[in-house]
């Protein structure tokens, strides 16, 4: 009887540290830079997540004819839905150095100040969208704006950011038609 207490007791101990290990190695990980998933010992979190796909680090405000647009591709993890997913992007660093010339009302983008807010609503597989053009502003001095920061929020999926680095009446190609 000892000896099978021992062998139970010896499983407990077993399991304990199993169980320890693995709250140990419960991380956050970062998928392409862009979205929190979950992970335990490398698995992938269950439930809904949103990514940020195809974001340019760098975005050109040139000093030509066509309005720069700024283009946001978001993808759900499949077969989820992403409920009440809202898109903010903090435009204050383009105060005196570029105008916003067009919000798209369709997926009912709303410009408050500095802060352009998009409700996309419930998000099944993926959408793509520009939510704005810019213009550089008349007189503003050419080069770095600063950091534009797009912050991704919903009911149900952990929240996603991404920072692009602002250039202002920057000459040549935007990032995003460059071969």
């Amino acid at each position: 009887m000892n000896g099978s207490m021992t062998g139970t007791r010896s499983q407990r101990v077993a399991g304990a540290a199993a169980a320890a290990v693995l709250v140990t190695l419960a991380v956050t990980v970062r998928d392409g830079g862009n979205a929190p998933v979950a992970a335990v010992a490398g698995a992938a979190a269950e439930g809904p997540e949103l990514r940020l796909t195809g974001m340019t680090d760098t975005y050109s405000v040139r000093r030509d004819d066509a309005p720069a647009e700024y283009r946001i591709t978001l993808r759900a993890t499949e077969p989820h839905v992403v409920k009440d997913v809202t898109v903010r992007i903090d435009l204050s660093v383009l105060a005196g150095r570029a105008d916003v010339t067009w919000v798209n009302k369709e997926y009912r983008c709303a410009l408050a100040g500095q802060v352009l807010t998009c409700v996309l609503g419930d998000v099944e597989r993926a959408v793509a969208f520009t939510p704005f053009t810019l213009t550089p502003r008349q007189g503003a001095a050419p080069g770095p704006a600063g950091v534009l920061t797009t912050t991704v929020t919903s009911a149900d999926a952990p929240t996603v950011r991404h920072t692009t680095q602002v250039v202002v009446g920057a000459p040549g190609t935007p990032p995003d038609e460059r071969e």
